[in-house]
């Protein structure tokens, strides 16, 4: 297996991923990127649902800073699965 890049979530993606207009919006990996598909099209790694970020957050307004901390968190988090 080549060396992959590890997965890297942005503030960017958690951005659109809170203002999705998608029902149930969640932020997933497939084919090696992050998009932010409607809950019923969760092919790939689920990384975060906006539900999920909302409420382990417990905010509803997020600064761009607040966004690059939980982006960092989620890419360790999902870098470190299976290892």
């Amino acid at each position: 297996m080549a060396n992959e890049e590890p997965l890297t979530v942005h503030a960017g993606d958690l951005r659109e991923l809170l203002d999705s207009d998608l029902p149930d919006p969640v932020l997933v990996l497939r084919e090696g990127r992050v998009d932010v598909v409607a809950g019923a099209d969760r092919a790939g790694l689920e990384v975060i649902s906006r539900a999920d970020l909302l409420r382990t957050t417990g905010q509803t307004e997020f600064t761009d800073d607040d966004l690059e901390r939980q982006a960092a968190a989620l890419t360790a988090t999902t870098n470190n699965l299976g290892g």
